[in-house]
């Protein structure tokens, strides 16, 4: 009897890659840990290529590692990783923003003025004495106040970001207890590229961002609306976050995170950017915004906070 012996044999290929954790970062201490780890993955095995580490000494008409080309790499770039410290990139602070009816927010009715001696305040960098903040029930916010003449009226708010239930070195930038009531009304945080408002990317001479693929932060709270704003206004692109995540600002340490990546080419264009042939330009941006804005259809938008930390860019190099 006659046996037939059939030998198989198999080549496994393991191709390392990354992953970005899409809902709670306090699996990681910063986002999953992959910022040393490109999107892909695939670009670590480049100097080892698939076949046994023979391209060094090509075997049956192999091509050498060295004469293969190697394509550009994506890696990520934090823009403001802390909400208590200056942006990364542009060295600039964040920044609380109102609007109530479409137009700037008067807070003139929650200061006393009427003592001028002590209250009165010209400039943004002097604050008067708390006794001068009278009640906020009714401000958009529940911040306190600079001075009544700067648009920028609030003050920052930070939160303590915890990690596996431990307090880490991070702050996040808070919008806290909006209140919007009417068409118009909407609270914002803000993040200018540069000191000087006017300037955009191309004015401050910004170029770690020219190739830029995606945009990812860290976030808990209420829906918002990202938008990235030219010098002009009412020309900005955005990308909405529908999703709002349970947030309590005096538990910092139940707070869970919901990461959400954006890709340049799902932003979308409005006022001029609104033509379909506008596609996305870095180097019109002068300030990104996160956006609260009044909501008629879903009420529960209309109370709420928002909580944002490691704010980073994803660029091709």
């Amino acid at each position: 009897m006659f046996k037939k012996i059939i030998a198989a044999g198999a080549v496994l290929a393991l191709f390392a890659c990354s992953s970005i954790d899409e809902e709670k970062s306090s699996n990681s201490s910063q986002g999953g840990g992959n910022s040393s780890s490109p999107q892909g993955g695939g670009e670590g095995n480049s100097s080892s290529p698939q076949g046994g580490g023979n391209s060094s000494s090509p075997q049956g008409g192999g091509i050498s590692s060295s004469s293969v080309p190697s394509g550009p790499s994506i890696v990520p770039i934090i823009v403001a990783s802390n909400g208590d410290q200056v942006s990364e990139i542009f060295k600039t602070y964040h920044y609380a923003f109102t609007m109530k009816g479409s137009v700037n927010e008067d807070l003139t009715p929650f200061w006393d003025i009427a003592r001028t001696d002590s209250c009165k305040v010209e400039k943004q960098d002097n604050k008067p004495p708390t006794s001068c903040q009278l009640d906020m029930t009714n401000a958009i916010l529940q911040h306190k106040l600079t001075n009544q003449y700067s648009p920028l009226h609030y003050d920052r708010v930070t939160t303590r970001i915890y990690i596996d239930g431990s307090a880490s070195m991070w702050k996040g930038i808070t919008l806290k207890q909006w209140n919007l009531t009417e068409k118009g009304d909407e609270a914002a945080l803000g993040l200018n590229v540069s000191e000087n408002e006017t300037d955009d990317i191309t004015d401050a001479k910004i170029t770690s961002l020219n190739k830029v693929i995606s945009f990812e932060y860290k976030y808990a709270g209420g829906a918002h609306e990202f938008r990235l704003g030219s010098k002009n206004n009412g020309d900005f692109w955005y990308y909405e976050v529908k999703k709002a995540t349970p947030i309590d600002l005096s538990a910092p340490e139940s707070i869970l995170y919901t990461t959400v990546t954006i890709p340049v080419s799902e932003l979308k264009g409005m006022g001029s950017y609104a033509n379909e042939e506008a596609s996305f330009d870095i180097s019109k941006i002068a300030k990104f915004m996160w956006a609260a804005k009044y909501d008629e259809a879903n009420s529960s938008n209309n109370k709420n906070s928002l909580l944002l930390y490691e704010f980073k860019a994803t660029v091709e190099q």
